[in-house]
Parts: structure tokens; C-alpha cells; sequence
């Protein structure tokens, strides 16, 4: 698996509070989820296991490994029964994406974190665009257009990291592809006080194998 390394010359704390976060913050979002993807949990377990003694790298523990979507707002800002309501929509649309197995196949070193990267297939891109369509006509809430770069994060970093220690465990692990025929699409609630993503699920879809 080929490693990617971003521009950065020195890795930094991920761990931030971004505008709109704090203690105690819980936020709306789409992600893919892996409940269904044991494949994924034992790769991520396994490159663990190297990468777990380098300091300030902290190991996503398998059961929150996620792929970003499409972020909604604070739970604080929107009703519950419309957050489900936006969830259904979204479903009922999905099963039209013309869906292949989501591929892993690349690894990308951040200066935040280091993960696996999803290849750029058309139908990603599109439910990303259903997302966004959706919780714009139903909740009124608009995204500014950026890049997406689909991706699963095996680890974070809370500060400095020595990279060639970093790289010693990447070569360690030696990280092999992985395919997910059934990820599925969750709508969460997030939260990030313990300096790991944890989520308590609203509504999900398993999306068709």
C-alpha cells in the first residue's frame, strides 16, 4: 500500500476545539460506520499494534473507525424528529447510487493523523452530494463547497510525533487493502470530549451489499 505524506514539516495536536466546539458539544453528521465490516476492525486492530507504542499517536479503537460525510449542526440547533425525518429521505434515495464494495487501498499521512484512504468512486461523491441536498431543502442549512477526501483514520495525533519512530511502525504493520461491501450509512451524534470521536447513532441504513 503505497504511503501518501502531506506538506508539513512537524505534526500537530488534532485534538483542538474547532469554532462551534467545546466540552460538551454533540454534533449532527453522516458518516459510513463499520459495524458490519470485520475485515476493517481487524486491519485497523492489527496496525495498531505498531503503532500504539509511538508517543502522541492515539490508535482509533476499532469500534469508532468511521469514513466523514456530511456534517448537519449541533443537536442543540435542531429538532429530533426532523433529524430523523432528514435521515429517511437520505435513505430513501440511496439504494439509486450505483454502489460498488468501498475500497481502501491507499495510506495518507497527515500532520494531524495518519489514515486509509477510500478510492474517489463516483457514487461517494454523489451520496455526499444527496447529503448535502437534503439537509439544505429540509433544514435550511447550506455547505460551502470544499474538496472531499474520503478517507478512515487509524490514528490521531496529540502533538509532536516523532516521524521516524512513526515510520518505523508503518513499516511495522505493512497495511494491506481493504474492501467493504457493507458499510453503513449513520446519521450520529458525536461527541469528542475524551479526545476520541464517539457517537450515539440516530438512525442508520445498511447500505446493499
Amino acid at each position: 500500500m503505497e504511503l501518501v505524506r502531506g506538506d508539513f514539516t512537524q505534526t500537530r495536536n488534532h485534538w483542538w476545539w474547532r469554532p462551534g466546539w467545546g466540552p460538551g458539544t454533540r454534533y449532527a453528521t453522516f458518516h459510513l460506520t463499520f459495524e458490519l465490516s470485520p475485515e476493517l476492525a481487524t486491519e485497523a486492530v492489527r496496525c495498531g499494534l505498531s503503532l500504539a507504542g509511538v508517543p502522541n499517536v492515539d490508535v482509533v479503537p476499532p469500534e469508532w473507525l468511521h469514513l466523514t460525510m456530511t456534517g448537519v449542526g449541533s443537536t442543540d440547533d435542531h429538532d429530533p424528529e426532523a433529524l430523523l425525518e432528514l435521515a429517511d429521505a437520505v435513505f430513501v434515495e440511496v439504494d439509486e447510487l450505483d454502489r460498488q464494495p468501498l475500497r481502501l487501498d491507499g495510506l495518507y499521512l497527515g500532520q494531524e493523523g495518519l489514515s486509509l484512504v477510500a478510492d474517489s468512486a463516483r457514487w461517494l461523491m454523489e451520496l455526499k452530494r444527496l447529503q448535502q441536498e437534503m439537509i439544505k431543502r429540509r433544514l435550511g442549512v447550506e455547505h460551502e463547497e470544499q474538496r472531499f477526501h474520503p478517507h478512515v483514520s487509524l490514528a490521531y495525533f496529540r502533538g509532536e510525533v516523532d516521524l521516524s519512530l512513526l515510520h518505523q511502525g508503518i513499516e511495522e504493520a505493512a497495511p494491506r487493502d481493504v474492501v467493504i461491501a457493507r458499510p453503513m450509512l449513520s446519521l450520529i451524534e458525536l461527541g469528542r470530549d475524551d479526545e476520541v470521536y464517539t457517537w450515539r447513532v440516530l438512525s442508520q441504513y445498511a447500505l446493499r451489499g
